[in-house]
Protein backbone atom coordinates (compact mmCIF):
# COMPACT_ATOMS: atom_id res chain seq x y z
CA UNK A 1 0.00 0.00 0.00
CA UNK A 2 1.40 3.41 -0.98
CA UNK A 3 2.20 5.89 1.74
CA UNK A 4 0.87 9.40 1.61
CA UNK A 5 2.78 12.34 2.97
CA UNK A 6 1.62 15.71 4.24
CA UNK A 7 4.12 18.55 4.21
CA UNK A 8 3.91 21.41 6.70
CA UNK A 9 6.27 24.33 6.34
CA UNK A 10 6.62 26.83 9.12
CA UNK A 11 7.42 30.37 8.01
CA UNK A 12 8.46 31.43 11.51
CA UNK A 13 10.31 28.34 12.67
CA UNK A 14 13.49 26.86 11.26
CA UNK A 15 12.00 23.52 10.23
CA UNK A 16 9.36 21.81 8.15
CA UNK A 17 7.54 18.49 8.77
CA UNK A 18 6.79 15.48 6.58
CA UNK A 19 3.75 13.94 8.22
CA UNK A 20 2.58 10.32 7.78
CA UNK A 21 2.98 7.11 9.68
CA UNK A 22 6.73 7.90 9.94
CA UNK A 23 6.74 11.62 10.59
CA UNK A 24 10.02 13.48 10.73
CA UNK A 25 11.31 17.03 10.84
CA UNK A 26 13.79 18.59 8.44
CA UNK A 27 15.70 21.78 9.11
CA UNK A 28 15.02 24.63 6.62
CA UNK A 29 18.72 24.74 5.74
CA UNK A 30 18.48 21.33 4.15
CA UNK A 31 15.25 22.29 2.43
CA UNK A 32 17.09 25.11 0.68
CA UNK A 33 19.76 22.66 -0.47
CA UNK A 34 17.11 20.32 -1.86
CA UNK A 35 15.39 23.15 -3.76
CA UNK A 36 18.72 24.37 -5.21
CA UNK A 37 19.53 20.84 -6.31
CA UNK A 38 16.17 20.54 -8.07
CA UNK A 39 16.85 23.80 -9.92
CA UNK A 40 20.25 22.46 -10.97
CA UNK A 41 18.69 19.30 -12.35
CA UNK A 42 16.23 21.33 -14.44
CA UNK A 43 19.01 23.63 -15.73
CA UNK A 44 21.55 20.88 -16.44
CA UNK A 45 20.30 19.86 -19.96
CA UNK A 46 20.40 23.47 -21.18
CA UNK A 47 23.89 24.00 -19.75
CA UNK A 48 25.15 20.84 -21.44
CA UNK A 49 23.71 21.90 -24.78
CA UNK A 50 25.50 25.28 -24.70
CA UNK A 51 28.79 23.73 -23.63
CA UNK A 52 28.96 20.70 -25.94
CA UNK A 53 27.04 21.80 -29.01
CA UNK A 54 25.13 19.52 -31.38
CA UNK A 55 26.58 16.12 -32.19
CA UNK A 56 28.29 16.03 -35.60
CA UNK A 57 27.60 12.39 -36.29
CA UNK A 58 28.87 10.30 -39.21
CA UNK A 59 26.73 11.58 -42.14
CA UNK A 60 28.88 13.42 -44.67
CA UNK A 61 28.98 14.98 -48.13
CA UNK A 62 32.03 15.69 -50.30
CA UNK A 63 33.00 18.82 -52.28
CA UNK A 64 35.81 17.96 -54.72
CA UNK A 65 37.75 21.03 -55.90
CA UNK A 66 40.23 21.12 -58.81
CA UNK A 67 41.78 24.04 -60.68
CA UNK A 68 43.67 24.90 -63.83
CA UNK A 69 46.45 25.57 -63.08
CA UNK A 70 46.56 23.38 -59.96
CA UNK A 71 48.16 24.27 -56.63
CA UNK A 72 45.62 27.01 -55.81
CA UNK A 73 44.41 27.68 -52.27
CA UNK A 74 40.84 26.60 -51.48
CA UNK A 75 38.55 28.34 -49.00
CA UNK A 76 35.04 27.25 -47.94
CA UNK A 77 32.97 30.00 -46.30
CA UNK A 78 36.22 31.82 -45.58
CA UNK A 79 37.98 28.80 -43.99
CA UNK A 80 41.19 27.48 -45.60
CA UNK A 81 40.80 23.86 -46.80
CA UNK A 82 44.11 23.12 -48.59
CA UNK A 83 45.41 23.36 -52.18
CA UNK A 84 43.96 21.95 -55.38
CA UNK A 85 43.19 19.21 -56.02
CA UNK A 86 41.45 18.63 -52.67
CA UNK A 87 38.30 17.12 -51.17
CA UNK A 88 36.25 18.96 -48.52
CA UNK A 89 34.39 16.56 -46.20
CA UNK A 90 31.19 18.18 -44.88
CA UNK A 91 29.40 16.76 -41.79
CA UNK A 92 25.80 17.21 -42.85
CA UNK A 93 24.37 16.68 -39.34
CA UNK A 94 26.32 19.65 -37.97
CA UNK A 95 24.95 23.21 -38.01
CA UNK A 96 24.21 23.99 -41.70
CA UNK A 97 26.30 26.68 -43.39
CA UNK A 98 26.28 28.26 -46.84
CA UNK A 99 29.20 26.73 -48.71
CA UNK A 100 30.88 29.45 -50.80
CA UNK A 101 34.01 28.06 -52.49
CA UNK A 102 36.84 30.48 -53.33
CA UNK A 103 39.90 29.28 -55.28
CA UNK A 104 42.89 31.64 -55.07
CA UNK A 105 46.36 31.64 -56.68
CA UNK A 106 48.98 34.35 -57.03
CA UNK A 107 48.92 35.92 -60.50
CA UNK A 108 45.30 34.90 -61.13
CA UNK A 109 41.90 36.35 -60.32
CA UNK A 110 40.00 34.53 -57.53
CA UNK A 111 37.41 31.99 -58.68
CA UNK A 112 34.06 31.94 -56.81
CA UNK A 113 31.53 29.09 -56.76
CA UNK A 114 28.49 29.36 -54.46
CA UNK A 115 26.96 26.01 -53.41
CA UNK A 116 24.83 26.79 -50.35
CA UNK A 117 23.69 23.92 -48.13
CA UNK A 118 24.65 20.29 -48.92
CA UNK A 119 22.99 16.98 -48.16
CA UNK A 120 24.16 13.58 -46.96
CA UNK A 121 26.08 11.51 -49.56
CA UNK A 122 26.23 14.41 -52.05
CA UNK A 123 29.40 14.53 -54.20
CA UNK A 124 29.86 18.00 -55.68
CA UNK A 125 32.66 18.84 -58.14
CA UNK A 126 34.09 22.33 -58.62
CA UNK A 127 36.57 22.84 -61.48
CA UNK A 128 38.06 26.34 -61.37
CA UNK A 129 39.63 27.62 -64.60
CA UNK A 130 41.69 30.56 -63.31
CA UNK A 131 42.10 33.74 -65.35
CA UNK A 132 45.55 35.38 -65.30
CA UNK A 133 45.81 38.90 -63.92
CA UNK A 134 46.83 41.06 -66.84
CA UNK A 135 48.67 44.31 -66.11
CA UNK A 136 48.54 47.28 -68.50
CA UNK A 137 51.07 49.69 -70.07
CA UNK A 138 51.02 52.08 -73.03
CA UNK A 139 52.65 52.55 -76.45
CA UNK A 140 53.11 56.15 -77.60
CA UNK A 141 53.43 55.66 -81.37
CA UNK A 142 54.45 58.27 -83.94
CA UNK A 143 55.96 58.23 -87.42
CA UNK A 144 57.53 60.43 -90.06
CA UNK A 145 55.55 61.11 -92.16
CA UNK A 146 52.49 60.81 -89.88
CA UNK A 147 49.22 59.18 -90.93
CA UNK A 148 50.61 55.64 -91.15
CA UNK A 149 48.30 52.74 -90.38
CA UNK A 150 49.39 51.21 -87.06
CA UNK A 151 49.03 47.52 -86.17
CA UNK A 152 49.93 46.17 -82.70
CA UNK A 153 50.28 42.39 -82.55
CA UNK A 154 48.40 42.26 -85.86
CA UNK A 155 45.43 44.33 -84.61
CA UNK A 156 44.68 47.66 -86.31
CA UNK A 157 44.84 50.55 -83.81
CA UNK A 158 44.44 53.65 -85.99
CA UNK A 159 46.80 56.12 -87.69
CA UNK A 160 49.93 57.68 -86.23
CA UNK A 161 50.38 59.49 -83.94
CA UNK A 162 48.40 57.60 -81.27
CA UNK A 163 48.63 56.11 -77.77
CA UNK A 164 47.60 52.44 -77.41
CA UNK A 165 46.81 50.65 -74.14
CA UNK A 166 48.41 47.17 -74.15
CA UNK A 167 49.13 44.31 -71.77
CA UNK A 168 52.51 44.40 -70.05
CA UNK A 169 55.06 42.41 -72.07
CA UNK A 170 56.55 42.29 -75.57
CA UNK A 171 54.55 43.55 -78.60
CA UNK A 172 55.14 43.56 -82.35
CA UNK A 173 54.32 46.80 -84.19
CA UNK A 174 53.75 47.32 -87.90
CA UNK A 175 53.22 50.65 -89.73
CA UNK A 176 52.07 50.94 -93.33
CA UNK A 177 51.59 53.95 -95.56
CA UNK A 178 51.08 53.98 -99.33
CA UNK A 179 54.32 54.91 -101.15
CA UNK A 180 56.50 53.95 -98.18
CA UNK A 181 58.13 50.78 -96.97
CA UNK A 182 56.35 48.85 -94.26
CA UNK A 183 57.99 49.40 -90.86
CA UNK A 184 58.33 46.62 -88.25
CA UNK A 185 59.40 46.83 -84.61
CA UNK A 186 59.20 44.99 -81.30
CA UNK A 187 58.86 46.82 -77.98
CA UNK A 188 58.54 45.66 -74.37
CA UNK A 189 56.16 47.51 -72.03
CA UNK A 190 56.16 47.37 -68.21
CA UNK A 191 53.00 47.70 -66.15
CA UNK A 192 52.03 51.36 -65.74
CA UNK A 193 54.83 52.59 -68.05
CA UNK A 194 54.74 54.17 -71.52
CA UNK A 195 57.11 53.05 -74.29
CA UNK A 196 57.94 55.61 -77.00
CA UNK A 197 57.78 54.20 -80.55
CA UNK A 198 59.01 56.26 -83.50
CA UNK A 199 59.21 55.06 -87.11
CA UNK A 200 61.00 56.90 -89.89
CA UNK A 201 59.29 55.57 -93.01
CA UNK A 202 61.43 55.36 -96.13
CA UNK A 203 60.10 55.67 -99.68
CA UNK A 204 59.12 52.40 -101.34
CA UNK A 205 61.90 50.50 -103.06
CA UNK A 206 61.75 47.88 -105.80
CA UNK A 207 60.74 44.34 -105.00
CA UNK A 208 61.59 40.78 -105.87
CA UNK A 209 59.64 37.59 -105.25
CA UNK A 210 59.95 34.26 -103.44
CA UNK A 211 57.88 31.39 -104.86
CA UNK A 212 57.40 28.84 -102.06
CA UNK A 213 56.10 25.28 -102.47
CA UNK A 214 56.03 22.50 -99.87
CA UNK A 215 55.32 18.80 -99.55
CA UNK A 216 52.78 18.51 -98.05
CA UNK A 217 51.21 21.77 -99.15
CA UNK A 218 49.25 24.18 -96.94
CA UNK A 219 52.22 24.95 -94.68
CA UNK A 220 52.60 28.37 -93.01
CA UNK A 221 55.27 30.62 -94.56
CA UNK A 222 57.18 33.12 -92.41
CA UNK A 223 59.52 35.71 -93.95
CA UNK A 224 61.89 37.42 -91.52
CA UNK A 225 59.73 36.13 -88.63
CA UNK A 226 56.42 37.48 -90.01
CA UNK A 227 53.62 35.17 -91.13
CA UNK A 228 52.86 35.82 -94.82
CA UNK A 229 50.58 33.04 -96.14
CA UNK A 230 50.24 29.27 -96.78
CA UNK A 231 52.01 27.24 -99.48
CA UNK A 232 51.97 27.35 -102.43
CA UNK A 233 52.46 31.12 -102.43
CA UNK A 234 54.40 33.88 -104.22
CA UNK A 235 55.62 36.49 -101.74
CA UNK A 236 56.95 39.96 -102.59
CA UNK A 237 60.02 41.09 -100.62
CA UNK A 238 62.47 43.98 -100.65
CA UNK A 239 65.07 43.41 -103.33
CA UNK A 240 68.82 43.45 -102.65
CA UNK A 241 68.68 42.27 -99.03
CA UNK A 242 68.74 38.78 -97.53
CA UNK A 243 65.55 37.25 -96.14
CA UNK A 244 65.04 34.31 -93.80
CA UNK A 245 62.22 32.01 -94.93
CA UNK A 246 60.59 29.44 -92.63
CA UNK A 247 58.04 26.83 -93.71
CA UNK A 248 56.04 25.41 -90.80
CA UNK A 249 53.54 22.55 -90.85
CA UNK A 250 51.99 20.56 -88.00
CA UNK A 251 53.80 17.27 -87.41
CA UNK A 252 56.86 18.23 -89.49
CA UNK A 253 60.27 19.74 -88.82
CA UNK A 254 60.59 23.45 -89.60
CA UNK A 255 62.16 24.15 -93.01
CA UNK A 256 64.44 27.19 -92.96
CA UNK A 257 66.35 28.94 -95.76
CA UNK A 258 68.05 32.35 -96.23
CA UNK A 259 67.71 33.91 -99.70
CA UNK A 260 68.62 37.18 -101.48
CA UNK A 261 66.32 38.38 -104.25
CA UNK A 262 67.27 40.75 -107.08
CA UNK A 263 64.91 43.45 -108.30
CA UNK A 264 62.11 41.95 -110.39
CA UNK A 265 63.45 38.40 -110.08
CA UNK A 266 61.92 35.32 -108.41
CA UNK A 267 63.62 32.79 -106.15
CA UNK A 268 62.02 29.32 -106.03
CA UNK A 269 61.95 27.31 -102.81
CA UNK A 270 60.66 23.74 -102.68
CA UNK A 271 60.42 22.58 -99.05
CA UNK A 272 60.26 18.79 -98.70
CA UNK A 273 59.14 18.62 -95.07
CA UNK A 274 60.32 15.87 -92.68
CA UNK A 275 58.00 14.45 -90.00
CA UNK A 276 58.62 15.51 -86.38
CA UNK A 277 57.67 14.31 -82.88
CA UNK A 278 56.66 17.84 -81.88
CA UNK A 279 53.04 18.85 -81.32
CA UNK A 280 51.08 21.47 -83.27
CA UNK A 281 47.93 23.56 -82.96
CA UNK A 282 45.61 24.39 -85.86
CA UNK A 283 43.34 27.32 -84.97
CA UNK A 284 40.46 29.06 -86.76
CA UNK A 285 38.07 31.69 -85.43
CA UNK A 286 34.67 33.14 -86.22
CA UNK A 287 34.90 35.98 -86.99
CA UNK A 288 38.36 35.68 -88.53
CA UNK A 289 41.29 38.06 -88.12
CA UNK A 290 41.78 37.41 -84.40
CA UNK A 291 45.30 37.78 -82.99
CA UNK A 292 46.47 34.42 -81.58
CA UNK A 293 48.79 34.03 -78.58
CA UNK A 294 50.27 30.77 -77.29
CA UNK A 295 51.95 30.94 -73.88
CA UNK A 296 51.85 34.75 -74.19
CA UNK A 297 53.66 34.83 -77.58
CA UNK A 298 51.96 36.42 -80.59
CA UNK A 299 51.65 33.81 -83.39
CA UNK A 300 49.69 35.68 -86.09
CA UNK A 301 46.05 36.24 -87.04
CA UNK A 302 43.42 33.69 -88.00
CA UNK A 303 42.61 33.57 -91.71
CA UNK A 304 39.28 34.17 -93.44
CA UNK A 305 36.73 31.36 -93.02
CA UNK A 306 33.45 31.00 -94.90
CA UNK A 307 30.52 28.95 -93.59
CA UNK A 308 31.59 25.38 -92.88
CA UNK A 309 34.93 25.95 -94.67
CA UNK A 310 37.37 26.88 -91.90
CA UNK A 311 40.79 28.35 -92.71
CA UNK A 312 43.09 26.99 -90.00
CA UNK A 313 46.42 28.57 -89.14
CA UNK A 314 49.10 26.17 -87.94
CA UNK A 315 51.14 26.96 -84.82
CA UNK A 316 54.25 25.01 -83.89
CA UNK A 317 56.32 23.14 -83.35
CA UNK A 318 55.27 23.08 -79.68
CA UNK A 319 56.64 20.89 -76.94
CA UNK A 320 54.35 18.19 -75.61
CA UNK A 321 52.56 19.41 -72.48
CA UNK A 322 50.13 22.13 -71.39
CA UNK A 323 49.92 25.47 -73.23
CA UNK A 324 47.85 28.62 -72.67
CA UNK A 325 45.89 29.83 -75.75
CA UNK A 326 44.40 33.32 -76.11
CA UNK A 327 42.55 35.02 -79.02
CA UNK A 328 41.92 38.78 -79.21
CA UNK A 329 39.81 40.81 -81.62
CA UNK A 330 38.58 44.39 -81.19
CA UNK A 331 34.90 44.48 -80.22
CA UNK A 332 34.93 40.88 -78.96
CA UNK A 333 35.60 39.28 -75.58
CA UNK A 334 39.09 37.81 -75.17
CA UNK A 335 39.08 34.01 -75.48
CA UNK A 336 41.36 32.02 -73.15
CA UNK A 337 41.88 28.29 -72.78
CA UNK A 338 44.54 25.70 -71.91
CA UNK A 339 45.36 22.65 -74.02
CA UNK A 340 47.51 19.64 -73.18
CA UNK A 341 49.32 18.23 -76.22
CA UNK A 342 50.85 14.78 -76.65
CA UNK A 343 53.95 14.08 -78.77
CA UNK A 344 53.11 14.11 -82.51
CA UNK A 345 49.61 15.41 -81.76
CA UNK A 346 47.92 17.91 -84.07
CA UNK A 347 45.14 19.62 -82.11
CA UNK A 348 42.42 21.47 -84.07
CA UNK A 349 40.56 24.35 -82.42
CA UNK A 350 37.56 26.25 -83.83
CA UNK A 351 36.81 29.29 -81.65
CA UNK A 352 33.61 31.34 -81.86
CA UNK A 353 34.22 34.78 -80.36
CA UNK A 354 31.45 36.64 -78.50
CA UNK A 355 30.86 40.35 -78.89
CA UNK A 356 31.83 42.46 -75.89
CA UNK A 357 29.38 44.84 -74.28
CA UNK A 358 29.94 48.46 -75.36
CA UNK A 359 31.42 50.76 -72.72
CA UNK A 360 28.88 53.48 -71.82
CA UNK A 361 30.02 56.85 -73.16
CA UNK A 362 31.38 59.30 -70.59
CA UNK A 363 31.73 56.70 -67.82
CA UNK A 364 34.73 55.61 -65.74
CA UNK A 365 35.85 52.18 -64.58
CA UNK A 366 36.64 50.64 -61.18
CA UNK A 367 38.82 47.56 -60.69
CA UNK A 368 38.30 46.54 -57.05
CA UNK A 369 40.32 43.79 -55.34
CA UNK A 370 40.73 42.88 -51.67
CA UNK A 371 42.62 40.63 -49.28
CA UNK A 372 40.83 38.43 -48.46
CA UNK A 373 38.79 38.29 -51.64
CA UNK A 374 35.03 37.80 -51.75
CA UNK A 375 34.23 41.12 -50.06
CA UNK A 376 30.88 42.76 -50.88
CA UNK A 377 31.33 45.90 -53.00
CA UNK A 378 28.97 48.88 -52.64
CA UNK A 379 29.09 52.08 -54.67
CA UNK A 380 26.97 54.85 -53.18
CA UNK A 381 25.36 52.14 -50.95
CA UNK A 382 24.29 50.07 -54.00
CA UNK A 383 25.59 46.46 -54.04
CA UNK A 384 27.76 45.82 -57.14
CA UNK A 385 29.30 42.35 -56.61
CA UNK A 386 32.16 40.58 -54.84
CA UNK A 387 35.91 41.25 -55.09
CA UNK A 388 37.71 41.01 -57.42
CA UNK A 389 35.28 42.89 -59.67
CA UNK A 390 35.53 45.24 -62.65
CA UNK A 391 32.85 47.93 -63.09
CA UNK A 392 32.75 49.99 -66.29
CA UNK A 393 29.63 52.12 -65.71
CA UNK A 394 30.73 54.51 -62.95
CA UNK A 395 29.57 58.05 -63.70
CA UNK A 396 32.13 60.83 -63.58
CA UNK A 397 32.49 62.54 -60.20
CA UNK A 398 32.83 61.66 -56.53
CA UNK A 399 31.42 58.36 -55.21
CA UNK A 400 31.50 56.43 -51.94
CA UNK A 401 33.06 52.95 -52.23
CA UNK A 402 32.39 50.49 -49.39
CA UNK A 403 33.71 46.94 -48.78
CA UNK A 404 32.10 44.48 -46.35
CA UNK A 405 33.42 41.04 -45.38
CA UNK A 406 32.35 38.72 -42.55
CA UNK A 407 34.94 38.81 -39.76
CA UNK A 408 36.56 42.04 -40.99
CA UNK A 409 36.07 45.73 -40.36
CA UNK A 410 34.23 47.65 -43.09
CA UNK A 411 36.43 49.66 -45.48
CA UNK A 412 35.14 52.86 -47.09
CA UNK A 413 36.64 55.69 -49.11
CA UNK A 414 35.51 58.64 -51.22
CA UNK A 415 36.85 58.17 -54.78
CA UNK A 416 36.87 60.75 -57.58
CA UNK A 417 36.30 59.20 -61.04
CA UNK A 418 37.27 60.71 -64.40
CA UNK A 419 35.47 59.70 -67.61
CA UNK A 420 37.44 57.26 -69.74
CA UNK A 421 39.79 56.26 -66.92
CA UNK A 422 39.84 53.22 -64.61
CA UNK A 423 40.57 53.48 -60.88
CA UNK A 424 42.55 50.54 -59.44
CA UNK A 425 41.98 49.69 -55.76
CA UNK A 426 43.55 46.76 -53.87
CA UNK A 427 42.49 46.82 -50.20
CA UNK A 428 43.87 44.73 -47.33
CA UNK A 429 40.98 44.45 -44.85
CA UNK A 430 41.65 44.44 -41.10
CA UNK A 431 40.19 41.60 -38.97
CA UNK A 432 37.39 42.59 -36.61
CA UNK A 433 38.08 42.18 -32.88
CA UNK A 434 36.67 38.91 -31.44
CA UNK A 435 34.93 39.03 -28.00
CA UNK A 436 36.42 36.67 -25.36
CA UNK A 437 34.78 33.25 -25.02
CA UNK A 438 32.39 32.95 -22.03
CA UNK A 439 33.72 30.99 -19.04
CA UNK A 440 31.73 28.04 -17.74
CA UNK A 441 29.89 28.68 -14.46
CA UNK A 442 30.65 26.31 -11.50
CA UNK A 443 26.93 26.39 -10.56
CA UNK A 444 26.06 22.87 -11.89
CA UNK A 445 28.84 21.29 -9.77
CA UNK A 446 27.73 23.05 -6.58
CA UNK A 447 24.07 22.25 -7.25
CA UNK A 448 24.74 18.53 -7.68
CA UNK A 449 26.80 18.52 -4.47
CA UNK A 450 23.88 20.12 -2.56
CA UNK A 451 21.43 17.64 -4.04
CA UNK A 452 23.58 14.71 -2.89
CA UNK A 453 23.90 16.06 0.69
CA UNK A 454 20.16 16.70 0.99
CA UNK A 455 19.31 13.24 -0.34
CA UNK A 456 21.61 11.51 2.22
CA UNK A 457 20.07 13.50 5.09
CA UNK A 458 16.52 12.73 3.97
CA UNK A 459 17.14 8.99 3.72
CA UNK A 460 18.72 8.83 7.17
CA UNK A 461 15.75 10.67 8.76
CA UNK A 462 13.16 8.50 6.99
CA UNK A 463 14.66 5.23 8.10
Amino acid sequence: MKKRYAVFVSLTDDYFIFANDDSFVMNKFYLVLVLLAAVAVLAAPAAAEVTLGGSVGGSTATISVTSSPSGAEVYDAGTYQGTTPCNIIVHTTATPIDHDIVVSKNGYYDYHHYIGDVYTDQYITVNAVLTPVVLTGYLDISSSPSGANVYVDGIYKGTSPLVASVDAGSHSIRMEKPGYDTWYGTYRVSSGDTAQVYASLGPSVTYGYINVHSTPSGANVYVDGTYRDNTPEVISVTAGTSHEVQVVYSGYEVYQQTVTVSTGSTVYLDANLVTSSDAYLKIASSPSGAAVYVDGNYCGNTGYSSGSSMNYMSIGPLTAGTHAVMLKLDGYNTYTSTVTLSPNEIRTMSVTLTQSAPTPSGNAGLHMASTPSGAEVYVDNAFRGYTPVYLSDISEGRHTVLLKHTGYNDWTEYVVFTAGQTVEKDVTMSPASVPPAPTQSPFPVLAFAGLAAAAVFAVRRMY
